[in-house]
């Protein structure tokens, strides 16, 4: 068998209008994606409320996390990961405008 590297920073979408989301990697239980913002957030008003798990980690860059019923926000640099339980609603409220903010996202079952 010939294995692919591959590099979580390569081959970046640069001026999308949206963020870009990219699944690297797929099973019955586990999805494994990869997320770029830049300057992206969650538009007013509107919330995550996933079904699965989601554990997810800034590879490059920064973002800010509001989750509903909590005052404040998460801030998440380089490094620093979560894991969203299901149906934790949760919104993205800001991610580095000036670089792409790059994350790692594993939905689990």
């Amino acid at each position: 068998m010939k294995l692919t590297v591959h590099n979580i920073a390569g081959a970046i979408p640069s001026g999308a209008a949206s963020e870009h989301f990219e699944t690297l990697a797929k099973s019955p239980t586990v999805q494994i994606e990869r997320i770029i913002s830049a300057g992206h957030t969650t538009p007013e008003g509107e919330w995550f409320d996933q079904t699965r798990d989601e554990w997810v980690m800034i590879a490059h860059g920064a973002a800010r996390m509001a989750v509903e019923g909590e005052s404040g926000e998460l801030e998440l640099n380089v490094g620093d990961w979560v894991l969203i339980p299901a149906g934790c609603r949760h919104r993205v409220t800001w991610t580095t405008p000036d670089t792409q903010t790059i994350w790692l996202a594993v939905h689990l079952s």
